[in-house]
């Protein structure tokens, strides 16, 4: 069984290698995009994971208000110091909410986006899912910043 522990961990992990690919980059490079057609810089990809992190585990499983504007992540810009700041806000937002996730028993929020395997979204899944994203953008990252650096 997956506990709240192993989830704070893996999600640690990954921040952790977001940042290393994310520093492997200068304040300029963070926010090149590659020369391909829906192509997003390195800063909006670690922004939108770190985004979406927070929206699935605060505000669909707890139900706290968000102010995330998803369209916005999309044309996010910054320095790596802005990211290193907000892959720590999203960590100390877990611990935070670790408390409140570990009795959650049902989602506050049905988001309107498929669901997994044909039914509601429940905390397990939902918090999953959180971790889904921020796994699966940083190998979209890691591929960009390779690919930014091949072309600098």
């Amino acid at each position: 069984m997956i506990t709240l522990e192993d989830f704070r961990l893996f999600c640690g992990r990954t921040i952790a290698g977001t940042l290393a690919a994310i520093d492997r980059l200068d304040d300029e490079l963070v926010n090149r995009r590659l020369g391909h057609v829906g192509a997003n810089t390195p800063f909006q990809l670690a922004t939108h994971a770190f985004s979406a992190a927070e929206w699935w585990c605060s505000h669909v499983v707890l139900g706290r208000p968000s102010s995330r504007v998803r369209d916005d992540e999309f044309v996010a810009s910054g320095t790596v110091a802005d990211l290193h700041a907000a892959a720590q806000a999203v960590l100390d937002l877990l611990d935070d909410l670790a408390p409140d996730l570990a009795v959650a028993t049902a989602t506050v929020h049905q988001p309107a986006t498929e669901q997994p395997l044909g039914q509601a979204w429940t905390v397990g899944a939902a918090v999953l899912h959180a971790y889904e994203e921020l796994a699966q953008h940083l190998g979209h990252l890691e591929i960009t910043v390779d690919m930014l650096l091949m072309e600098a």
